[in-house]
């Protein structure tokens, strides 16, 4: 109880003691942990702990499933081309002696409102930027170059969701979630939470099981132009979106 009564004051502590450039580094870093690695590493363990489970569950058949060697490399991957974009984060605080951030930071908390209308603007936002540069990544002369490499899992794992070229991985993933609140210079414990849920949820939809909205970024992977979007709601205007696809018929194909 003492340690859980201690979390109140432990970020007022936290923003006066540090730069506000370390402290937005090390938010990040905290946020790629807990929405990202942990996600993955818990869905392997699935994989691992409870194969019965995991083959009812899967959406695509057991032969599509990426082998343990790809899904090494694939980790291998992931991991340089995350360690790259915290160079890069380092890099610019460095520059700027750490006494810059992109976001607002105060010892008091954002409140319940300011919340809600941060994450239904980032939300919004996320989905133009998303669906724009992913539908252009599947031009011919940017697929080839740039997202084919992310295509190779055709039955994608939770890691394959940064499996994606370094260029790719800052305009496609990184940008969409970033800059929406970056422009709106929000509290960063309201970007924190918004990147801790955005990379749960691209780990989930990766996953390739049959859980919360995996299924429509699965059939993306699987037909590959349908489905661009985050939410579906560009989908649904410019008519990319698949609503019916007969997945038992995919699964004992």
């Amino acid at each position: 109880m003492t340690s859980l009564s201690a979390l109140p004051v432990l970020w007022p502590r936290v923003a006066i003691s540090y730069p506000p450039g370390l402290i937005e580094v090390s938010i990040v870093i905290l946020c790629q942990i807990l929405g990202f690695w942990i996600p993955c590493a818990l869905y392997l363990c699935i994989d691992l702990a409870f194969p019965a489970f995991s083959r009812k569950h899967k959406l695509q058949s057991a032969r599509r499933q990426p082998s343990w060697s790809v899904i090494a490399h694939c980790f291998q991957r992931v991991l340089i081309v995350n360690l790259f974009t915290v160079s890069l984060h380092l890099s610019f605080a460095y520059a700027t002696r750490f006494q810059y951030s992109a976001f607002t930071i105060t010892p008091t908390y954002p409140t319940p409102r300011e919340l809600i209308t941060d994450f239904t603007y980032a939300l919004l936002l996320r989905e133009l930027f998303y669906y724009t540069t992913h539908r252009a990544l599947h031009h011919p002369k940017l697929y080839t170059r740039f997202h084919k490499q992310h295509h190779s899992f055709t039955a994608p794992v939770a890691l394959a969701a940064q499996y994606a070229h370094p260029l790719e991985h800052v305009l496609a993933n990184m940008i969409p979630i970033v800059l929406p609140l970056a422009l709106r210079r929000v509290h960063i414990l309201s970007f924190a939470l918004f990147l801790v849920s955005m990379l749960a949820e691209t780990s989930s939809v990766h996953s390739g099981y049959d859980f919360a909205g995996a299924r429509m970024h699965d059939l993306h992977h699987e037909k590959f132009r349908v489905n661009y979007g985050a939410l579906g709601l560009l989908d649904w205007v410019f008519g990319t979106d698949v609503v019916g696809w007969d997945r038992k018929q995919v699964k004992e194909s």
